[in-house]
């Protein structure tokens, strides 16, 4: 599969500097998803142009693509992963610095807001959001899952519906999503 390794690779190496202290392959696999469907509702292109897959533990980049990209960067001294701690995680550590320059302004402040919003999640809680959004339950388990779909998450809000400048009772006053 074809994707960005020059941007994958670099966030990669963000996202376990700056994604929290428990930066697996788990949680790297939904910040990434977060990033690359926030982009993609934003201005039609994800980040790392990798393709994602419905998954037990949520939405995910393909894992054949995933885990062989993360293996490249494993080979070549990128990233370690460091095998699971007392309490069952592992970690994705990095000496590796961040090229900013291969992202764009508007890439470095979705990835920015995306590490500050999750940093302080498990990913545990990471697959539970990811699963209740609508890209993963639209597509059935194991298919791929289109970037189009993007535009039904309402990650900014156009869907509400609180007008609470009306006459509308508040019981009536409703949010799509939660």
């Amino acid at each position: 599969m074809n994707y960005d390794k020059k941007k994958f690779k670099n966030a990669v190496v963000f996202l376990a500097k700056n994604g929290g202290w428990d930066v697996g392959k788990k949680k790297l696999a939904k910040l990434l998803y977060f990033i690359d469907f926030t982009l993609y509702e934003l201005r039609k292109k994800s980040l790392t142009e990798m393709p994602y897959a419905k998954m037990d533990y949520g939405p995910m980049p393909e894992p054949k693509t995933f885990y062989a990209a993360l293996g490249d960067l494993q080979k070549t001294g990128v990233i370690n992963i460091e095998e699971r701690n007392s309490v069952g995680l592992e970690r994705i550590v990095t000496q590796e610095k961040v090229d900013m320059d291969v992202f764009d302004e508007e890439e470095l402040k979705v990835m920015n807001q995306v590490v500050e919003k999750y940093r302080a999640e498990s990913a545990g809680n990471l697959e539970k959001i990811a699963q209740s959004e609508p890209p993963y339950k639209m597509v059935e388990y194991g298919e791929q899952i289109p970037y189009y779909l993007s535009f039904y998450r309402n990650s900014f809000g156009e869907m509400d519906i609180d007008d609470t400048s009306s006459d509308t009772p508040e019981y009536l006053m409703i949010s799509l999503y939660a």
